[in-house]
């Protein structure tokens, strides 16, 4: 029976101790609380005063303490070349340099000179993009027909492009030479010189 009731003693103890513990904590707690609170405002109150005084640290000195006297020597000087011109009167400016100026602004009118431009850009033929990728002028229609006929008949039985006839034929790739050697193949389509094989691609007549 004793040994039941000394851990309920125990405990009740150990309840009491903490409840008499536990106000005195709560209020050093709020000591402490008070206690932060004043060293955060100080630290405040100190960062702040701080930067004031360091940003009137940072103006600079006023400009009309800065600024020196000019020296009396200089202003003797200005007095003297005054008084010179007084007495020999202002220099006149040469007039022949401003009279050959007038002359040569007169020799150029706006009309002489957008009539110079139109001259100039009437030599210079303009190139433009059609005149670049045009095909090129050939000299011999018949002989370049007959080569592209060879150059098919190479292999009948394989479909060419425009561009692969043009590379046979040793001629550039550019849009000119390929548009040239397709309108060509046109027109011995046309003419049942030539087979058309599918959409851009050509071969040789079939045989009759």
């Amino acid at each position: 029976m004793s040994a039941s009731l000394a851990p309920a003693q125990s405990i009740a103890a150990t309840t009491a101790a903490l409840q008499e513990e536990l106000p005195q904590l709560e209020q050093l707690q709020q000591e402490l609380e008070k206690e932060l609170a004043a060293v955060s405002e100080r630290v405040l109150s100190v960062r702040t005063a701080l930067t004031a005084l360091l940003a009137l640290a940072e103006i600079p000195t006023p400009r009309g303490a800065q600024a020196t006297p000019e020296p009396a020597v200089a202003k003797d000087e200005t007095v003297v070349e005054a008084a010179t011109l007084e007495e020999t009167g202002p220099v006149p400016a040469p007039r022949k340099a401003a009279t050959t100026r007038a002359a040569g602004a007169r020799k150029t009118t706006p009309a002489e000179t957008t009539r110079r431009k139109e001259r100039s850009s009437a030599k210079k033929p303009r190139t433009t993009t059609a005149s670049r990728n045009a095909a090129p002028v050939v000299k011999n229609p018949a002989g370049f027909t007959e080569q592209v006929i060879g150059i098919l008949a190479r292999s009948p039985e394989t479909a060419m492009r425009a561009r692969d006839v043009a590379q046979a034929l040793g001629r550039d790739s550019s849009v000119g030479s390929v548009n040239a050697v397709r309108s060509t193949l046109d027109r011995l389509v046309a003419t049942s010189r030539a087979a058309r094989a599918g959409r851009g691609l050509y071969q040789a007549a079939a045989a009759s």
